[in-house]
């Protein structure tokens, strides 16, 4: 009974005893100033990474060395387009804005041939006038209309884009000395490649010249 007694005593001392609290390392003043060097380190890291601009790779052009055999690429700078700056409309081109009202609306020329219900004007296929060649063909005014010289408009208004403004076609910088800015508009060619057309399009944003492309 003694013995029983005495282990009972025993755990009930071992639970009154408080646990120890976790020791906290003390950090010290070189740790400190360690630990913010790095963040101030990686800090600057970032910032640089921001400020390098980022260079878009285009399609590589690939080339074969004739001794080696070896294929050599060579990487394309990206060249960025220009953009065209927003110009005030001339007085001039106003006022030939506002005679276009008188401007008559045509009727949808089409080619006089096949059936009537495969010719709709939703397809843009037969909104074109084909001219009919055949003998045989029916040329009655329930297939579309005939183009004729009454439907064209008066000389003053003819050949004028909706913006008020004259088309003048531009491949070169050189033919920007034609171009009247009151009247004229310019539209750049086609087959005008990226470099080329960024230097037209500075210069007209220079004189102020209205882009129509």
């Amino acid at each position: 009974m003694a013995e029983a007694i005495k282990k009972t005593e025993n755990k009930k001392e071992v639970k009154a005893t408080p646990a120890k609290a976790p020791v906290k390392k003390e950090t010290s003043k070189t740790e400190v100033k360690k630990e913010t060097a790095t963040k101030e380190v990686k800090k600057d890291v970032k910032a640089e990474v921001k400020a390098k601009p980022e260079v878009k790779e285009t399609k590589k052009d690939v080339k074969k060395d004739s001794k080696k055999g070896e294929k050599v690429v060579a990487k394309k700078k990206f060249i960025q387009k220009v953009k065209k700056n927003k110009i005030k409309k001339s007085v001039e081109a106003k006022k030939i804005q506002e005679t276009l009202k008188d401007k008559k609306k045509l009727p949808t020329f089409r080619g006089r041939f096949g059936k009537k219900q495969t010719r709709k004007k939703s397809n843009k296929k037969w909104q074109k006038w084909r001219k009919p060649r055949s003998i045989d063909l029916d040329r009655g005014l329930q297939h579309g209309f005939r183009p004729k010289i009454g439907y064209r408009n008066k000389a003053s208004i003819r050949d004028i884009h909706p913006s008020g403004y004259v088309e003048v076609r531009v491949e070169n910088v050189a033919d920007l000395s034609k171009v009247d800015v009151k009247i004229n508009a310019i539209r750049i060619g086609a087959t005008v490649g990226k470099r080329k057309r960024n230097e037209i399009v500075t210069q007209a944003n220079e004189k102020g010249i209205w882009i129509l492309n």
